[in-house]
């Protein structure tokens, strides 16, 4: 049976583009990118902001949940499913406690150095209130995967820092992590 990759990151990290090569890669891979279920909602959807409301908080909740739902259900067909997922600093991911705790899930975080992930939204941003507010994001990321790091390694964890890799570079490191842990 194929193992769940669990991609979590800041923005600007590299999980959805890693995620998604990965099951390119795949004889059968499916990508789960958690933002892609949040923006099917059309009518009241709430992106994250400084002000974390019980509606943003369900809103993510329904997302990760069905993200599960569809993880398993592919891993079931024998599919390489690769979730990718933001570092919540309010859940902390506890959504995903269940999933987590199956042996068939590879979590991975990936935390290239603060400069780099600014850097790499800065390139893919331009100048604008929005991107002093995904820089401000990001440092909260940091600031509580910082405090959390020992306690998310001792849960199985794996940390990645990808700073001076390439795309491709930090994909094959993935899934060598990947087919070690299925061996």
């Amino acid at each position: 049976m194929q193992k769940i990759l669990l991609v979590i990151g800041a923005p600007a990290s590299g999980k959805s583009t890693i995620s998604r090569v990965i099951a390119e890669r795949s004889k059968k891979g499916v990508h789960i990118p958690v933002d892609d279920l949040r923006t099917m909602v059309q009518g009241g959807v709430i992106h994250p902001g400084p002000d974390w409301t019980p509606e943003l908080t369900l809103q993510l909740k329904l997302a990760r949940q069905t993200a599960t739902d569809m993880a398993l259900r592919y891993q079931e067909a024998d599919f390489l499913v690769a979730i990718d997922d933001f570092w919540d600093p309010y859940s902390q991911l506890q959504e995903y406690a269940t999933l987590i705790n199956r042996s068939n899930i590879l979590p991975i975080l990936l935390k290239p150095t603060l400069p780099t992930v600014l850097a790499r939204n800065h390139a893919r941003q331009p100048p604008s209130e929005f991107r002093d507010h995904m820089d401000d994001g990001i440092r909260s990321v940091y600031a509580d995967l910082d405090k959390q790091e020992a306690t998310l390694k001792a849960q199985g964890w794996l940390m990645l820092d990808t700073s001076n890799e390439t795309i491709e570079e930090s994909v094959n490191q993935v899934l060598t992590l990947y087919e070690t842990s299925t061996s």
